[in-house]
């Protein structure tokens, strides 16, 4: 059974995917590693200052710390938005109708004259979220398929053709689409 979703582009669901699969890949710990290292840095910087320091000097020598682990843990999805709501002015493609497709032969996106077609031996897992499809065509990348634009039916019809093509890929435990591991 094929399953076709059609939608157009929405830059807030773009951006939902992103942070889906950044919340799938190795990129989901840069945030909290750069607020552990603020905090490392902000303790050194007190144990440093604690020789009879004034406080507006301790201040002074912690609030840019604190300042750059900000940043940096916002940096990514601050990225994220941005280059989600300026995508259909760079890139054409995402203009107009979107097409997606997902049947026996694997992955299949249409959309304004570009044609793309991932066979499931090419897929490098296929992870199931509360609004998404996203099909991994390597470890950190993914296309996705919005749930809101198929039926109930086809939601399963997705699960069936993604657990025969892709049962011996590495894929999430809780949001697997997968087979479920028999008890031992």
């Amino acid at each position: 059974m094929s399953v076709r979703a059609v939608f157009e582009f929405d830059p807030s669901e773009h951006y939902r995917a992103s942070r889906a699969v950044t919340r799938l890949t190795p990129a989901r710990y840069y945030s909290w590693a750069s607020l552990a290292l603020a905090i490392v840095l902000v303790a050194w910087a007190l144990m440093s200052l604690a020789s009879g320091q004034t406080l507006r000097d301790q201040l002074v020598i912690i609030l840019p710390w604190v300042v750059l682990a900000i940043i940096w843990a916002g940096i990514i999805p601050f990225t994220q938005w941005r280059l989600a709501r300026k995508l259909s002015k760079r890139d054409p493609i995402v203009i107009g109708t979107q097409q997606r497709i997902v049947d026996s032969e694997g992955y299949h996106s249409r959309g304004n004259g570009v044609a793309l077609d991932i066979p499931w031996h090419v897929l490098y897992k296929v992870v199931e979220t509360d609004a998404f499809f996203l099909f991994f065509y390597n470890k950190r990348c993914a296309y996705y398929v919005p749930k809101r634009a198929i039926s109930v039916d086809e939601v399963a019809a997705v699960r069936k053709p993604s657990r025969s093509a892709l049962n011996d890929r590495p894929r999430l435990s809780s949001t697997d689409i997968g087979p479920t591991p028999s008890p031992s």
